[in-house]
């Protein structure tokens, strides 16, 4: 897909977009998918997404639509006005934990304009194509990479080369975030064993998955449970 860019403009600046001079606000939040420049060196925040990021957050919340995929073209820029609590939240999980930046701007980007950045989002999604649908429906199957290379018939290299290319992240790096966050769902949600959930997960080995949650989530997969228990009976009282 093309490369979808979130910039924050604290100060009033000037974008250059299809050969037009695009005026921005300070305090302003701009969503480019291309190519852009910016020509004034005034304090900013530019951060990228790529489509792994973007289905990670936005799978289901296209589907919650009842759209489907989108066709045609989105518009390529759109600006939100980007309040200072905003700023605090952001600034905050820059410092705390980066992995929720973009899902938080995309977020972010749905409240402010839902019709907009739900066609905006699912039409770059769609440009994923018959790949990235058939990695999602075989996902949680206990597979390494080299099993849906072959199934695609590419050579392992290549179909690494090509997942890359298009999603920003190697399949192996891709399933594995998939599966866990999967996995984590399931602990929270279910009364499941934890072998068990690893199986459901795509996880044919046990003590790999519990080392592999263990080094996402900084956490083994029971201790997660536990807390997410606590903090739902703390809620409750």
């Amino acid at each position: 897909m093309a490369a979808l860019h979130f910039i924050l403009f604290k100060e009033m600046n000037f974008l250059r977009l299809n050969n037009e001079n695009v005026r921005v606000d300070a305090n302003t939040l701009v969503v480019i998918s291309g190519c852009y420049e910016i020509l004034m060196p005034e304090e900013r925040i530019e951060l990228s997404c790529n489509q792994h990021q973007l289905l990670s957050v936005c799978e289901h919340i296209i589907g919650y639509t009842g759209q489907g995929k989108a066709t045609g073209d989105a518009g390529v820029m759109h600006m939100v006005d980007f309040t200072e609590s905003a700023q605090q939240t952001l600034s905050f999980f820059i410092h705390a934990d980066r992995n929720q930046v973009i899902p938080y701007l995309i977020y972010y980007c749905l409240a402010c304009d839902w019709q907009y950045f739900c066609h905006m989002f699912s039409s770059l999604l769609a440009q994923g194509g018959e790949l990235i649908d058939f990695m999602c429906e075989y996902a949680f199957n206990p597979w390494p990479v080299e099993r849906y290379a072959a199934m695609l018939g590419l050579h392992t290299r290549k179909f690494n080369y090509l997942f890359k290319e298009s999603y920003g992240v190697t399949p192996k790096c891709w399933l594995r975030e998939r599966r866990l966050t999967r996995a984590r769902m399931l602990l929270e949600q279910s009364s499941l064993a934890v072998a068990d959930i690893a199986e459901q997960s795509g996880f044919s080995n046990h003590a790999y998955f519990s080392e592999s949650f263990r080094k996402y989530f900084s956490c083994s997969p029971s201790r997660w449970r536990e807390k997410y228990l606590l903090n739902i009976s703390g809620d409750k009282e």
